[in-house]
């Protein structure tokens, strides 16, 4: 069975408004540099590109808290991708975690953008990290 090894994209930032509306939520002076979950992927001889995102899909639609929001500007943001972008709801369920991240990455052409959405400061929060095995 195929693993996930994914890095770190410390260049992908989201627009400049968001961000400095993002530095203004945590308190943090303008110019600070700010680290997104956006993620290099490699996955069953193909390279994706990830983020993780704060927020829900509620009646069909992408909700996403502000930090979410920054997470998927920056993925937007590489212009290395595809046009083939994917939101897909993640939680925790009797479904492990680890199944339903390499179902989503293994229908994901190659080059394409997943943007997991959920509750990344609650249930999910510190566990999708290890499930995609992040880099140093």
């Amino acid at each position: 069975m195929p693993t996930i090894k994914s890095k770190l994209m410390p260049n992908a930032q989201p627009s400049e408004e968001t961000k400095a509306e993002l530095l203004k939520q945590i308190n943090a002076p303008a110019g600070t540099n700010i680290q997104l979950m956006v993620l290099e992927v490699d996955y069953d001889r193909k390279k994706l590109y990830v983020c993780l995102s704060g927020g829900a899909v509620v009646d069909g639609e992408a909700r996403f808290t502000l930090t979410g929001r920054a997470a998927y500007e920056a993925l937007c943001s590489i212009s290395t991708i595809s046009d083939t972008l994917t939101i897909q709801q993640i939680s925790i369920s009797e479904t492990p975690l680890k199944t339903k991240v390499k179902s989503a990455l293994k229908k994901a052409p190659a080059n394409s953008c997943i943007c997991f959405i959920g509750d990344m400061q609650g249930e999910l929060d510190g566990v999708l990290s290890d499930v995609f095995n992040i880099s140093k």
